[in-house]
């Protein structure tokens, strides 16, 4: 008798188990991102990242004064920086793919209803670039009617030599 009395209860725990499960599936479950919350970052943290962009765009400034660096975008390119500079220009005009920051920011658009019709409307770019920016039926940004891809993996290992190669060099002045 004792064993069939262990053997009920197990029976009745699984049973238990299997329909909690199942109600679990069935209830779809809230998720809510969690916000950034600039607020908390200290005075000394903010102070040294005013510094390192200062010093930054300082840098950025350099590579477009010398020839080594063209932007895109209105604000620094962080990546184009790290690298030692990149002609965005010259790269949407040839269509040979772009670096992961002006990317990602061509699919930073935000989307404005004017006049009845929706547009899309790239923030970040200037006049020049944006005017030949569109979107084709699968959602793709393009450049002067070619898509707009990210650099190949053989261009993205160049320009990560070429930024370890800037970090060694810099560390021995």
């Amino acid at each position: 008798m004792r064993r069939y009395a262990v053997v009920l209860s197990g029976l009745v725990l699984f049973a238990a188990g299997f329909v909690c499960g199942h109600l679990n599936t069935a209830v779809p479950s809230m998720l809510n991102a969690q916000q950034d919350n600039a607020a908390e970052l200290s005075h000394d943290v903010l102070t040294a990242y005013s510094k390192a962009r200062k010093a930054v765009a300082d840098l950025n400034d350099t590579f477009i004064a010398t020839g080594l660096s063209t932007s895109a975008m209105s604000d620094i390119n962080y990546f184009s920086v790290s690298v030692g500079g990149i002609d965005v220009h010259r790269d949407l005009e040839e269509g040979r793919g772009v670096d992961p920051e002006t990317f990602a920011a061509l699919y930073a658009f935000e989307d404005q209803v004017a006049n009845g019709r929706k547009e899309r409307v790239f923030q970040q770019f200037g006049v020049d670039v944006s005017q030949h920016l569109d979107r084709d039926e699968h959602g793709r940004i393009r450049y002067k009617k070619k898509v707009v891809q990210l650099y190949s993996t053989e261009r993205l290992n160049q320009l990560f030599k070429r930024r370890e190669e800037l970090r060694i060099l810099s560390s021995n002045k």
